[in-house]
């Protein structure tokens, strides 16, 4: 599987209003295709949100790393993400983990399609569904009667759990908290996302209340660079502590874990490095007894999380479905692991029509 060719693409499409606290909302797509000397191709990406910076990540990736995987076999990818790694390492760990997540995802995808099984069998498939939780439509910006019905509509669904973004104004969502939970009943779990919105004493306060309303995790309450702060919260409260979205590798990961300042890992695999990092930092999380619940990006995490005994949650948000050929399925709360070989992700033809940036 020697690459012989690499080249990178951007989509850019907007956000569903559900999930967008401001009208302007995109997400941005960053891809790799890599083709071997068999002819054999693969897909990678990573995404941007908000307010942008795919054309950065873009960049690296076209100056910077995609004319050095050129010639190497994907069957090093371990290897070549660890070089990769320290090539960048004194650019930081942010968007060079976000280009180096796009080329390992693709070499991965390029492995699996070889042997013709799907990247969970490749990395050691243990299960063939995993729970999963409704995500994406719950911005603080909802009124709270279709913010209720959007989360009521995920029960209904089959959906176990469903998650609320908090604290843009905390005095008022303990208000939408109950309002859901009065319409979903008490067999559901609420899981909660402040965003890294909060000051300490406020995110105490706002626990307490959570901790009182039943909401099964606290996701995010805090500055992820705060471990002391998670630590302090993780110890006054019993509430578990969710967070790991901004966090860029399993180094990063360490301290949090070494000084009990999280119960739930959520690790990013685009913006930690891709599945390689991701795989190692699941196995860090199962060693530490720790939960397991990769952020966001479905259709790539529900791979690892099958290969992943200690991944508790998926969590399912649908952003990107307009665009695929194929979505994933669910099943009485339980996300059903693909078969297709590779990731078994396909853009549409208007996708690439529609949103590819030149």
């Amino acid at each position: 599987m020697t690459i012989k060719r690499a080249e990178s693409w951007m989509l850019r499409f907007p956000s569903n209003r559900a999930a967008a606290e401001r009208s302007d909302e995109f997400f941005e797509l960053i891809g790799v295709t890599l083709e071997d000397a068999k002819g054999g191709r693969g897909t990678g990406w990573t995404f941007t949100s908000d307010y942008g910076g795919g054309e950065a990540v873009k960049a690296l990736l076209d100056v910077v790393l995609l004319p050095r995987i050129l010639g190497r076999d994907a069957i090093d990818v371990e290897a070549i993400n660890d070089q990769l790694f320290h090539y960048t390492h004194r650019l930081g760990h942010g968007i060079t983990s976000m280009a180096i997540a796009a080329i390992d995802v693709a070499m991965w995808d390029l492995r699996a399609r070889d042997a013709g099984v799907s990247i969970a069998r490749m990395l050691g498939q243990v299960r063939d569904r995993v729970p999963c939780y409704g995500s994406g439509k719950a911005s603080p910006s909802l009124p709270i009667d279709e913010l209720v019905e959007l989360s009521a509509g995920y029960v209904r669904d089959g959906f176990n759990a469903v998650k609320i973004r908090v604290g843009r104004e905390p005095g008022k969502d303990i208000t939408r908290i109950r309002a859901v939970r009065q319409a979903i009943g008490e067999g559901p779990r609420i899981l909660c996302d402040a965003n890294e919105r909060l000051d300490l004493p406020t995110a105490l306060w706002l626990g307490k209340q959570l901790c009182d309303l039943g909401v099964h995790w606290f996701e995010e309450p805090l500055l992820s660079q705060d471990i002391e702060g998670y630590r302090r919260m993780r110890n006054a409260l019993p509430i578990a502590i969710a967070m790991g979205e901004h966090v860029h590798s399993r180094r990063d990961f360490m301290p949090y874990i070494a000084t009990g300042a999280v119960d739930v890992v959520q690790p990013d695999m685009c913006f930690v490095g891709g599945i390689t990092e991701t795989m190692r930092i699941g196995r860090m999380a199962d060693t530490a007894g720790l939960a397991l619940a990769p952020h966001f990006m479905t259709v790539l995490h529900i791979h690892v999380a099958a290969a992943l005994p200690r991944a508790t949650y998926v969590e399912f948000y649908p952003f990107m479905d307009d665009l695929l050929v194929e979505g994933l399925h669910v099943e009485d709360g339980m996300l059903l692991v693909p078969t297709r070989p590779g990731h078994g992700v396909e853009f549409t033809k208007q996708a690439w029509r529609d949103y590819r940036v030149a």
